[in-house]
């Protein structure tokens, strides 16, 4: 093709050097679009299968550990609470968290999240004071935990239970709050080395992917990051739209998550039940795909069970996970 002039569709000349540019970005553009296809492609080998440890609370810790070993998982939510031994943040005894952190350790498996749930919205003050002086124990202390991500709620208004609304949770005054008290963890964490995870709920005050987006741009820290668990995301009235709101969770969300949840949702009388995985319509092929595209290992933690529906939870995960 001669290049010193060019005629486009429309009949436009160009000149020689837009033609030149045009031939040039076109060859550097073609490395690139295949390395960003690359990227985008699903490695489900950067998923690492979890459970939630307190399946296996019941059991003195050794026990607890091999089992959680033998059962197939890799990684663990750590609430620090077995038969024989008990880490309490409000009095803490540190031989006992070393002792659990050392116990995972040696039989190779990851601490992925410590259990830091509190409500940190609490309108009950002492109640919300002893929470915040959890989080602050569990961040500053990461080191002696053998983990450094602490996982969280976003906190509710509502008096009774932490996983109840209230209508002060979707107003730009209860916002706020949340976000002012968020601000002031990420720093705890920040300054600690650590990161504070959060899991949104749409009974709590961080309710849907527009708030989810908002609180952790606002907040902008690298000591706040996000627990993925789309099925807090999804309303009953959602359901329908499972598929564009999970693609916009991952588009919108992504480059915060550090740690991801596998259990279900359905419809219910009052809004939405949340089951272990596959008793309910989570559209599970998506997710994980998604998740796999991410490009950078995620522990999954299973939850919502009991220890005698384990078996079967794992393997439906896994089923779907090995399909990606």
């Amino acid at each position: 093709m001669k290049l010193s002039r060019w005629k486009d569709g429309e009949g436009a000349r160009w000149p020689r050097r837009s033609c030149l540019k045009a031939v040039a970005a076109a060859w550097l553009g073609a490395p690139s679009l295949a390395v960003q296809a690359q990227e985008n492609r699903p490695n489900r080998n950067n998923i690492r299968l979890g459970i939630d440890a307190r399946v296996y609370a019941r059991f003195p810790l050794e026990e607890a550990v091999r089992r959680i070993k033998a059962d197939g998982f890799e990684s663990v939510l750590c609430c620090y609470e077995f038969a024989d031994v008990r880490f309490d943040p409000a009095q803490p005894d540190w031989r006992a968290a070393e002792k659990i952190a050392d116990c995972f350790q040696r039989h190779g498996v990851r601490i992925a999240a410590v259990f830091g749930y509190v409500n940190v919205l609490d309108p009950n003050p002492s109640r919300r004071e002893a929470g915040e002086a959890r989080l602050h124990t569990l961040l500053k202390n990461w080191k002696r935990l053998g983990c450094n991500n602490v996982s969280t709620e976003t906190g509710t208004f509502n008096e009774k239970s932490p996983w109840l609304d209230s209508p002060k949770n979707y107003t730009e005054e209860g916002y706020q709050q949340c976000r002012e008290a968020f601000r002031g963890l990420a720093q705890v964490a920040k300054d600690a080395g650590a990161v504070l995870s959060i899991e949104a709920y749409w009974r709590n005050c961080i309710d849907s992917i527009d708030r989810a987006e908002r609180l952790l741009r606002e907040i902008d820290s690298p000591g706040l990051r996000l627990v993925m668990d789309p099925c807090n995301y999804f309303r009953k009235d959602d359901l329908p739209k499972m598929k564009p709101m999970l693609e916009a969770m991952f588009r919108r969300l992504g480059n915060w998550i550090v740690v991801a949840h596998a259990k279900d949702v359905k419809a219910a009388a009052e809004g939405t039940d949340l089951p272990a995985a596959g008793r309910g319509v989570l559209d599970y092929p998506l997710y994980l795909r998604l998740l796999a595209q991410l490009g950078r290992p995620i522990d999954l933690i299973v939850e919502h069970l009991t220890l005698d529906d384990v078996a079967r939870a794992r393997d439906f995960v896994l089923g779907h996970l090995n399909a990606v």
